[in-house]
C-alpha cells in the first residue's frame, strides 16, 4: 500500500486527463447522437418548392433563411451538449469525490483516499471553469433563440407567399447581427431582443410599396 501511496501523485494527475478526456469523448457521443434527432423538417418540406426554383426572389430568399436556420441550429446543439455535459459531469464527479471521503470499503488509505477526492473535486471545478469561462450557455441559448426566430421568419414568409421577398433579407441579417450581440454582449436585454425582430419587421411588409 506504502508503493501504491508514493505513486499516487503521478496517477492522480492520469486520472484527471482521463476523466477530461472521457468528459470530452461523452459530449462528442451526445452530439453525434442528437444529429438524427428531428429539426425543422416541417419547414424544409414548406420551403421545398421554392427551393426548387432556382430563378427567383423567392427561392433565393428561402434558400437563406434555410440554410442560416440549419446552421444556427446545430450551433445551439454542439453548444448545449458541451454546456450540459460538462455541467453534469462536475456534479457527478463532485458528488463522487464526497461519496469517496464517506466509504470506508472503498480506499482503507486514508492518504490515498484524501487525494483520489481532491482530484475529482479539482477535476470537476476546471470543467466548470471551462464552461462559465467561455460562456457555453450563452452561446447555445443565443442560438437557440436565432433559430427559433428564423423558423417564424420562414413560416411567415411563406404565409405572405413570397411578397416582397428580399424585405426578408434585411430580417435575417438583424437576426443574425442581434445573435453575434447576444454572445458576446450577452445582456438579457440584446437576447431579448431577437424576439421583436420578426414581427417590426413583418409590420413593414405589410406596408404598400
Amino acid at each position: 500500500m506504502s508503493q501504491l501511496t508514493q505513486s499516487w501523485p503521478h496517477r492522480r494527475w492520469i486520472i484527471a486527463f482521463f476523466l477530461v478526456a472521457a468528459t470530452g469523448v461523452a459530449v462528442w457521443c451526445y452530439q453525434q447522437g442528437t444529429g438524427n434527432w428531428s429539426r425543422g423538417e416541417a419547414l424544409e418540406q414548406a420551403l421545398h418548392p421554392l427551393l426548387q426554383n432556382n430563378d427567383s426572389d423567392e427561392s433565393l430568399v428561402a434558400r437563406v433563411i434555410w440554410q442560416n436556420y440549419r446552421e444556427t441550429r446545430a450551433n445551439a446543439v454542439r453548444w448545449s451538449g458541451i454546456y450540459w455535459g460538462f455541467t453534469f459531469t462536475a456534479a457527478a464527479l463532485s458528488a463522487l469525490a464526497a461519496l469517496v471521503l464517506k466509504l470506508e470499503s472503498f480506499i482503507r488509505n486514508e492518504a490515498l483516499k484524501k487525494d483520489v477526492a481532491a482530484t475529482l473535486s479539482v477535476v470537476a471545478a476546471l470543467l466548470m471553469t471551462i464552461s462559465t469561462s467561455g460562456d457555453f450557455q450563452r452561446k447555445w441559448q443565443a442560438n437557440r433563440i436565432a433559430a427559433a426566430e428564423l423558423e417564424r421568419t420562414g413560416y411567415q414568409f411563406l404565409e405572405h407567399g413570397g411578397a416582397n421577398a428580399r424585405t426578408y433579407f434585411a430580417r435575417v441579417g438583424q437576426i443574425l447581427l442581434q445573435r453575434h450581440q447576444a454572445i458576446i454582449g450577452g445582456s438579457e436585454q440584446e437576447q431579448g431582443a431577437l424576439i421583436n425582430v420578426a414581427p417590426k419587421s413583418a409590420e413593414k411588409t405589410n406596408e404598400p410599396l
